[in-house]
């Protein structure tokens, strides 16, 4: 019996779902917020866990919340998989301006700190993102998760030489900082801040 060792679960909101908040009278648009909801993660985790033959998936763009994508970051570490789409024998990765959130970068990580599945990258494109949860106009919600789950990749990652960071909406002087600290001491890195 043939099984996957690739899957795109991307963009399916499995961090949780939309519900109507009912009627905005000022602006005449209905309102929906987001519901966090553990549930779907949670069977992603346990799918990861018992699959044998799966070793690349896209997880990436799912509404998670950081301790939904640590978990998963874990998971994932234990088994060799990369839930960001990375394939063994990519040698470069563009995902500038894809909106990339904090979760998004917790899961990007995980990939960057496993030999196994990120090996032979030594390029990557991250700019144009929103990895502390900012956007260009500085709407949401900052945090620093994202930006030092990277930075900790990148300390322990052998094989990349290059990445470009440039446009992290808000990123700040402490995140650049956290990001130069870690790949301080790899003379021939390229960083683009």
């Amino acid at each position: 019996m043939p099984s996957a060792s690739q899957l795109d679960l991307s963009n399916n909101f499995i961090g949780g779902h939309y519900e109507d908040d009912g009627y905005d009278s000022d602006t005449g648009d209905y309102v929906q917020k987001f519901v966090a909801d553990p549930e779907g993660v949670q069977a992603i985790a346990c799918a990861l866990r018992v699959n044998g033959a799966l070793r690349v998936t896209n997880l990436l763009h799912n509404q998670l919340d950081e301790a939904s994508a640590k978990m998963l970051a874990e998971v994932a570490k234990q088994k060799g998989i990369s839930l960001c789409g990375i394939q063994r024998d990519q040698t470069t990765a563009d995902l500038s301006g894809h909106a990339l959130q904090p979760p998004d970068a917790i899961l990007l990580a995980s990939d960057l700190s496993q030999a196994v599945v990120t090996g032979v990258l030594t390029s990557l494109n991250l700019s144009k993102n929103q990895l502390c949860g900012l956007n260009f106009l500085g709407t949401g919600t900052y945090t620093a998760e994202g930006i030092t789950a990277i930075a900790d990749a990148l300390r322990v990652n052998g094989a990349l030489t290059e990445c470009n960071l440039r446009l992290n909406y808000n990123m700040g002087e402490a995140g650049e900082a956290l990001i130069r600290d870690a790949v301080q001491g790899k003379a021939s890195f390229k960083l683009h801040l």
